[in-house]
């Protein structure tokens, strides 16, 4: 027989998901931000501005894979996460930590993926101009 909570539990498990991803993507968004406003401050110097955004985003990858793996240990009422979950769609105390410990883990490893995806970007780039100034073009 089926759960009769099945549907509740699988839309609290996907308000749970699109809330850790709001919650890291916003803070990822705040670190960009300041990237970006770097950047655009060494726009004079394009290799440095693309050093510079590559070796801040490859920190922020190491910052997020940080929190990935400490998700585990980071009391679930301590989270964004939690705070912004309605009341009635909170799990119960028993499975809250493993539930939410264990969506935020993987959404900080997908965010530093993409973290680390855009820091090799930047980097690339700073190498093509600084092989396209080594060479007068």
């Amino acid at each position: 027989m089926a759960d009769p909570h099945s549907h509740c539990w699988g839309s609290s498990m996907q308000k749970i998901e699109a809330l850790a991803e709001l919650s890291v993507a916003r803070a990822c968004g705040f670190a960009a931000l300041g990237c970006s406003t770097s950047m655009i401050g060494f726009s004079g110097e394009p290799i440095l501005a693309f050093k510079f955004g590559g070796y801040f985003a490859l920190v922020t990858c190491a910052v997020l894979l940080l929190k990935a793996h400490y998700a585990a240990r980071r009391p679930y009422k301590a989270t964004e996460v939690w705070l912004m979950l309605p009341k009635a769609e909170r799990p119960e105390a028993a499975t809250a930590q493993r539930i939410i410990s264990g969506v935020l883990r993987e959404v900080f490893l997908r965010f530093a993926l993409y973290a680390a995806g855009l820091g090799a970007a930047f980097l690339g780039l700073a190498i093509v101009f600084a092989l396209r100034a080594q060479h007068g073009g």
